[in-house]
């Protein structure tokens, strides 16, 4: 099953197409790692599957709801706030800054948007809070302030807070370029676990090594369209695109 599929996607940011006739899917259970050149649109993809950002022309659907779909006169039409708002929840971002509440504790931070969002027991989602920073191994940090945590435990918290919702898909927006290399084998881990538990993930990632070892199918954009997917040992090993191989044979140097 898709939980994620989306097809055709245009997007322009004034003279510049950033993104054309993209086609993506994620299956249940599958790690889809997004790579190439910077400026190339993986971000932009992103954001487009987690609502931050509108497309221009295309279909969207997460977990078989549409949220967006282009009709024949070719207007692109978004599905009522309402249900904009059921999809969004069953979609979970990390991003590389990690966007934590600087006033909330670790613990607050986890447990505020289940509370207030999706109205759940307070003492419910304290419990399951504590379980995931169990996992994460920072329930000693749980009632300190963002500023007091390496950019590896903001980051390892900024996953908790996603997964406190229960997302039926996590994207992650190059959620170590902010780090330091110890820090970067910190995350990566984190996320090796979640693959393992089999959480259906997209990555954009500049960690080729991580592209290869986790995920299960690998998409190459560039100049803001897909240019060949396939699986890591297709890709790295035999790709049909002379520019897949120009840019894996930069990373290989």
């Amino acid at each position: 099953m898709a939980v994620v599929e989306a097809r055709n996607i245009y997007k322009r940011y004034g003279d510049v197409q950033v993104l054309s006739d993209v086609s993506v899917s994620v299956r249940e259970g599958e790690v889809v790692a997004v790579i190439g050149p910077s400026g190339s649109g993986k971000s932009t993809l992103l954001r487009c599957l987690n609502q931050l950002t509108r497309i221009d022309s295309g279909s969207i659907e997460v977990c078989g709801e549409t949220m967006v779909h282009t009709d024949e006169s070719g207007i692109c039409k978004y599905a009522e706030k309402a249900k904009l708002h059921e999809i969004q929840l069953k979609t979970g971002l990390v991003f590389q800054n990690f966007q934590l509440f600087p006033h909330f504790s670790v613990l607050k931070n986890i447990m505020d948007a289940p509370v207030q969002v999706l109205k759940l027991p307070e003492e419910e989602v304290r419990s399951k809070a504590i379980e995931i920073l169990g996992k994460l191994d920072l329930v000693d940090k749980q009632d300190v302030y963002p500023y007091q945590l390496s950019g590896g435990q903001a980051q390892r918290v900024s996953i908790a807070r996603a997964l406190a919702l229960s997302p039926a898909v996590l994207f992650f927006d190059e959620p170590t370029s902010a780090l330091d290399p110890e820090l970067t084998i910190e995350i990566l881990k984190v996320m090796k676990d979640l693959a393992k538990e089999k959480m259906t993930m997209m990555v954009v990632t500049h960690e080729m090594a991580f592209a290869q070892s986790v995920a299960d199918r690998i998409v190459f954009m560039d100049k803001g369209v897909v240019i060949e997917e396939g699986s890591p040992q297709k890709i790295f090993t035999s790709p049909d695109s002379e520019r897949v191989k120009q840019f894996l044979q930069y990373f290989s140097e």
